[in-house]
């Protein structure tokens, strides 16, 4: 197993109209929601798949969020993520295609050089008309296909099990992301909409098995939910990361815990305005303000870098300066803090993996 440089790219802010002038880490985007419009649209009709906008413009305002078009997590989920997206990047060409298209495109056109790309492989096999193995092997096939092409990019795939999937069907995730870790599957997550039927606790072993076959763990938590849930990942699946966290902001406790223990949070800004999950900017300011004062760590992402405008890494570390959510000195080191908690074995395009 390869060795996880300490090494972080040594940022440069001598001319700040280039701001960010360093290398970027992204350690939360889905795959779906990373597919530009454009090649979704490609994807589509490449594959015969009818859709409701006969329109590429229809299309794109249908599918894109913005901070005067915000629509709820759940909406969204409902009505364009599962039924459109996830259906658009369903089967082995398609997986390659936007697992390729996706990570190649994180480096040349965001100067992103580290990325971890998160999905639920179930979401895109047709509803197990397909085989999962080569679903899975199709995504690392586009990942392989990206680190060959561009060897400075550092790359690796995250396993979602769903909140809305049986104990069964997110065991078999589980299984299949310890098989494929030697091919590039770094990591494990929880993801979907909360269900009262979900628990983390009965997941337990499950990610205690994950983690001692060296896969990373982080859990999606206190997104919108009460902060509640991040006491929950915290005391049953010992997750190093938290996807989003923003809950925690409320919560003296949890943010001193959360500081004792170093986990990470996955700040996700612009998704968390255009979904609803904060008011606006200035609840985002006050959330890392907060995080800041308590020494909490936390990176920032994207989410849904490609289906909300503004939400590219680069356009947000502007956004976060030019408000002063975050002085440019925070930002090196929010970045910093995303290149050491990453899942990744090494820098070093696909020799990582051989």
């Amino acid at each position: 197993m390869a060795v996880k440089s300490t090494a972080t790219p040594e940022p440069s802010l001598r001319h700040s109209k280039d701001f960010p002038g360093f290398p970027l880490a992204e350690l939360h985007a889905h795959l779906a929601t990373s597919l530009t419009p454009i090649v979704l649209w490609q994807i589509a009709h490449a594959n015969g798949i009818k859709l409701q906008q006969r329109d590429f413009r229809a299309f794109q305002e249908y599918v894109m969020l913005s901070p005067e078009r915000r629509m709820s997590l759940n909406d969204y989920f409902n009505r364009i993520y599962h039924p459109i997206l996830d259906r658009i990047s369903s089967g082995t060409h398609a997986v390659q295609q936007a697992t390729y298209e996706t990570m190649g495109g994180a480096y040349r056109e965001g100067g992103i050089s580290l990325i971890e790309l998160r999905c639920n492989p179930m979401k895109h096999n047709l509803d197990a008309q397909l085989d999962l193995d080569h679903i899975i092997m199709a995504m690392i096939h586009g990942m392989e296909q990206a680190l060959l092409e561009h060897a400075q990019l550092s790359a690796g795939l995250i396993f979602c099990i769903g909140r809305d999937l049986s104990y069964q069907q997110n065991e078999i995730i589980i299984q299949k992301a310890i098989r494929y870790h030697r091919r590039g599957v770094v990591g494990v997550d929880v993801a979907g909409p909360a269900n009262p039927q979900f628990h983390l606790k009965d997941y337990a072993a499950l990610f205690a098995r994950a983690r001692k076959a060296g896969l990373g763990i982080t859990i999606h938590s206190g997104e919108v939910a009460e902060a509640t849930d991040i006491w929950e990942a915290l005391e049953h699946i010992q997750p190093s990361r938290i996807g989003h966290g923003i809950r925690a902001a409320y919560d003296k406790p949890l943010l001193a815990e959360l500081a004792r223990r170093k986990v990470v949070l996955e700040v996700c800004p612009m998704s968390n305005i255009a979904t609803k999950a904060v008011s606006g900017m200035d609840e985002i300011k006050l959330i890392l303000r907060t995080l800041q004062e308590h020494n909490v760590r936390f990176c920032i992402n994207t989410d849904w870098p490609a289906v909300i405008r503004g939400c590219h890494l680069r356009p947000q570390l502007e956004m976060l300066r030019d408000s002063q959510a975050l002085t440019e000195s925070e930002i090196i080191q929010a970045n910093r803090t995303a290149f050491a908690a990453s899942f990744i074995p090494k820098p070093g395009g696909l020799d990582a993996y051989l």
